[in-house]
């Protein structure tokens, strides 16, 4: 069985909106964190990460999960686009967060 395209650019959207959200709550945070204001910038990341996580659900639950029982998953842009914004935002999330960590310890 073959996903329908819309049923994809549907999920592709699902997963951008969370990640595109969780990238700007990464923005602010690094705001944050040039303003040394470091418990801002740490709750900025909990908010992107649960946005980031959202995005990694909708991944695996929605697209992985369902390949991996015979599903065919079309090749798409979007879908490229979803998974990087996915990626992207996810590791400047995890760099950010391990400057954050680094300042709180020198406190």
């Amino acid at each position: 069985m073959k996903m329908a395209s819309e049923e994809l650019n549907d999920i592709c959207m699902e997963m951008i909106c969370n990640a595109g959200e969780g990238r700007s709550k990464v923005f602010e945070a690094l705001e944050q964190i040039n303003d040394e204001n470091y418990d801002a910038a740490r709750e900025k990341l909990t908010e992107a990460q649960e946005l980031l996580a959202e995005a990694h659900r909708i991944q695996f639950e929605k697209l992985m999960s369902p390949q991996n029982d015979g599903t065919e998953i079309p090749f798409s842009m979007l879908l490229m686009h979803a998974m990087d914004m996915t990626m992207v935002a996810t590791s400047e999330h995890d760099m950010l967060q391990g400057v954050v960590a680094g300042k709180m310890r020198k406190r």
